[in-house]
């Protein structure tokens, strides 16, 4: 993880230099530190999307095999055990990986963490100058630095609402929907209600630079998720029809 936070603050100081080299002034409402954190996130978001794409196409599959899933569950609806077996079998002959859309998340979570280290010792993985950095700017419209907590809680809402959105909209897709049985369901959506209390909890303890990632990061993940769920409900109703 040391090395990850290596490479994840060198680019955010690469982001930084840049823009102050080419901006002729740095904006008052928000500072060059701000905006660094906010395209290293989107580039990132976007170094990322090959995984997502086979994601998209997995879940494409996962369309593909709809009509056949519909005709297990009616063929043995009173015996689900059966049904398990059979879907378990249709996945495997089709060459396809139910865990597959973990992937995107799991790496989410890595990189999390590792943001995480490297705005709890900059002076360690970004910028090692610790006076340079304590002197610099990291406003960000309400706040005077992103060094600090947010007390108004603007920050913790947007991340806790922004972690409900995705959770939300990843439960339309239709791919998802297709594999999933009362338990699942159950369970995920308490995870829904359960992972936005957990952000807002810890962006009130953290700095509000993590919590700036978070929030870009899940605005990314939803307009992506958005699209996706549109070309999967088109694949659906596509096989249906036929």
């Amino acid at each position: 993880m040391t090395y990850i936070s290596s490479i994840l603050g060198s680019f955010l100081k690469l982001i930084y230099d840049m823009l102050v080299s080419v901006l002729p002034s740095e904006p008052e409402s928000v500072s060059f530190y701000a905006l660094a954190i906010i395209i290293a996130t989107i580039i990132i978001k976007a170094a990322v999307l090959p995984v997502n794409l086979h994601m998209i196409k997995s879940q494409k599959k996962m369309a593909e095999l709809q009509p056949e899933i519909e005709k297990l569950k009616k063929k043995y609806k009173n015996d689900p055990q059966t049904m398990a077996v059979k879907q378990q079998q249709l996945f495997k002959d089709a060459n396809y990986n139910a865990l597959s859309g973990c992937l995107p998340m799991i790496i989410q979570m890595v990189v999390l963490i590792a943001f995480y280290r490297v705005f709890l010792s900059p002076e360690i993985y970004a910028f090692t100058d610790k006076v340079a950095f304590e002197a610099m700017n990291k406003n960000f419209f309400h706040m005077d630095s992103l060094s600090n907590v947010d007390t108004t809680l603007i920050l913790p809402v947007l991340a806790a609402f922004t972690t409900f959105l995705t959770s939300y909209i990843t439960t339309k897709n239709p791919a998802t929907q297709a594999t999933q049985n009362a338990q699942t369901k159950s369970m995920t959506t308490s995870m829904m209600i359960v992972m936005p209390v957990l952000i807002f909890w810890m962006s009130r303890n953290f700095q509000s630079a993590l919590t700036l990632y978070w929030t870009v990061s899940n605005t990314f993940t939803v307009i992506q998720q958005f699209i996706t769920n549109k070309m999967i409900a088109k694949e659906v109703a596509e096989e249906l029809q036929q």
